[in-house]
Formats: structure tokens, sequence, C-alpha cells
């Protein structure tokens, strides 16, 4: 893992934020009973290629103790906690709703849309293979000086942009920068997948701009393990070896190209955020427990509990919009942000952290003190 710190006297955070859902609500009974059926008649064969599949209890996991409590409960049930989720019609453009969400962020900022520097772009599903939602969402928003650059991380995307977001601003080279997350997966999806029901759809946007020198962005952990590349990915439904431009092999849906590379990744599901948190506040000289709140992303349902009490702090630090949303990649850490403000949790110079990580494999935790004025 690699570290970071700012030592400028100007400092930089998260000034705003903003978040869009559709109003269509998809419960479970949208799945068809053969969805439910295959799972308990298919569902040793069906594991073997299920990235969300948790194993029983395995003595050379990390955590063990912290899976068998949390996420063997869920074991029996096909959609694996999820109840509700939001689904965006396929007519709506995907760039259109995170212009919605950067409006929204830059309404709380205070910040003049023609005042954005740059605006950076995740989106899971782009409207387009190239370019990224970023050019359109940001014309929408109004953002009419600032080149919309894709930033991509997928689930890490938005700890990554703010990792990038706050050294332009930090060294002068940008007033505002607004970054975007995007996950309007459900257009991809398929009710007859093992993992379809984990699945909903989300925009949401930060701005991130000039704070008090003692507030605001002050380290940084990444890391990333490349070999672990196929484990999550998108695959044709027909041909799970093709590559993504091949046009006779089927539907593109969610799943893995390595099954050994998709267990691995799940079997450090939650090693992966309680040891970089751990070393973010080590370096920061942060105790633990001194944390006020960790937005984080949320796969499972059973996700942040499981954090919380690897850490060692209570589940209320670690809030979860899975009931709401169910899984929403990237923009998870920022729908818990906001959900921690709507509790009152972000207090001006409070310690909060940001963690996520994304297919690649990339991992990335932030440390801010919450800047109440800007």
């Amino acid at each position: 893992m690699t570290s970071g710190s700012t030592s400028r006297a100007r400092r930089a955070g998260i000034i705003g934020i903003g978040m869009w859902v559709s109003d269509n609500v998809r419960t479970n009974q949208a799945w068809p009973a053969s969805f439910a059926r295959c799972f308990r008649e298919e569902r040793e064969k069906r594991r073997a290629r299920d990235f969300t599949y948790i194993e029983g209890s395995n003595a050379a996991r990390p955590y063990d103790e912290l899976f068998t409590k949390h996420a063997l409960p869920y074991d029996d049930d096909p959609f694996k906690g999820a109840t509700v989720r939001r689904v965006t019609p396929d007519h709506v453009s995907t760039a259109l709703c995170d212009s919605r969400a950067l409006t929204s962020a830059l309404r709380d900022a205070r910040v003049d849309p023609k005042d954005v520097t740059c605006v950076f772009s995740s989106a899971l599903v782009p409207d387009r293979l190239a370019p990224s939602n970023g050019p359109v969402a940001a014309h929408e928003a109004g953002c009419v000086s600032a080149p919309g650059i894709g930033v991509e991380g997928f689930c890490s995307s938005a700890v990554a942009q703010l990792d990038l977001a706050a050294a332009l601003v930090e060294c002068g080279r940008a007033r505002f920068v607004a970054c975007l997350q995007s996950h309007h997966i459900a257009r991809l999806g398929d009710l007859e997948g093992a993992t379809s029901p984990i699945f909903g759809d989300a925009s949401t946007a930060f701005v991130v701009g000039e704070v008090p020198e003692d507030r605001g962005l002050t380290h940084v952990v990444r890391a990333g393990d490349g070999r672990l590349a196929g484990g999550v990915t998108y695959v044709h439904k027909d041909r799970e070896d093709a590559p993504w431009y091949a046009g006779d092999a089927g539907p593109i849906v969610p799943g893995t190209q390595d099954a050994a590379a998709s267990r691995t990744i799940a079997r450090h599901a939650l090693e992966y955020p309680i040891e970089t948190i751990r070393e973010l506040c080590r370096i920061s000289g942060t105790p633990v427990d001194a944390v006020a709140v960790v937005a984080t992303m949320q796969p499972m349902i059973w996700y942040a509990p499981a954090v919380a009490e690897g850490l060692g702090i209570s589940a209320e630090r670690v809030p979860t919009t899975y009931g709401l949303y169910a899984h929403i990649g990237g923009c998870a850490p920022v729908a818990n942000l906001l959900a921690a403000r709507q509790r009152g949790q972000l207090r001006d110079g409070s310690p909060v952290v940001l963690y996520a990580h994304g297919a690649g494999i990339t991992r990335y935790a932030a440390l801010l003190r919450w800047s109440g004025e800007h």
C-alpha cells in the first residue's frame, strides 16, 4: 500500500454533496419463480461463477469469525438480503442522471457551475463505450468551462477522484472540481443471473474546493492488485471467455472471467477495508475510535456492520443505505455520507473516513477533517 498526506497551507475538502435516484422501485417480486428455483436446485453449480458467494467457515480466511457471524445468515437467501432497489428506465440516459446529481451537489456547495474547473466522471454503465459520461453531464449541469474527464475506479471511484481533485485544488491549478459516480447497471441486468438481486441504480456527486487549513483531506492510503482484474467484470452471457467486443457471444452481463480471482476477492472482502482503514488511522495518528463516520461501499447487506465490528466501533458510525438502494457501486460512499449528514454525524472538524475497493482491483481510504464552512 502507498500513502500520502497534505502539508500545504491550502487545503481542499468536500464542500457539497448530491444524489439522484429514479422513483422506480424494484422489489423481489419482480424476479421470476424460476430464479429462486434455480438457486435451490443448481446451487453448487451456480456458486462456481457467483462472485458474491461467501463460503462457510474457513480458518485460513482473514476475519473468518466476522464472515460466519454476519454473512452466513444470508447464505440460504437467493436475494442475499436485498429487498428493494431503484431502477432507472432504459430510455433515460445515464449522463442525464449524473447531471442531476451534479446539479444537486453544486447547489449544496453554493458553487456556480461556470466556476467549476474540471468534472471527473465514473460510470457503470456509461451511455457510450467512449467518451465517458463526463462531457455530457458537465454540459447538462451548466459547467460550460470544464472538461468532462473519465476517472474510473468502479466501486473505488469516489475516493480516487477525491484524491486527484484535492491535489488540483491544493496546488492552485483548479478552483472547484466536481466528481461524479454513476451506477446504472439494471439495463445490463439478467433477472436469471445469480448476482442480479444485489444491484441498484444511482448517481452521486460531490464538489471539492478550498476549506480552512485545519480541515479537508489530510491522508490517503492506496493499494491495488492487477492479478485479480478478471475476478469481477462484464462477461457475455453465452461465452464468458469472449472479449467485450465479440458481437456474437450474447448480451453483456456482470460476472467473472476468473473464478479463482473472484474467490480471492471474496475471501479478503473484510480484510481490505479493516486493514486499510487501520493503516490510514495509524499514519494519520488518528485513533480508530475517534473517527466519527466511515462512509464505505456496500456490496452486501451485512457488509457495514461487519466492518464496524472489525474496526471495533459502533455500527452507527458506519452508515449504510443498502436497505434503500442495495449495492450501488461507487455511489455508496457518497450516499452514506449523505445519510451521515442527515443523522447529524458530520460535525465541523470531525474525522471522517471514506473507503472503497473496486474492480481492478483498486483500494482507497481517505481521511478528512470535515469542514462545516466553505
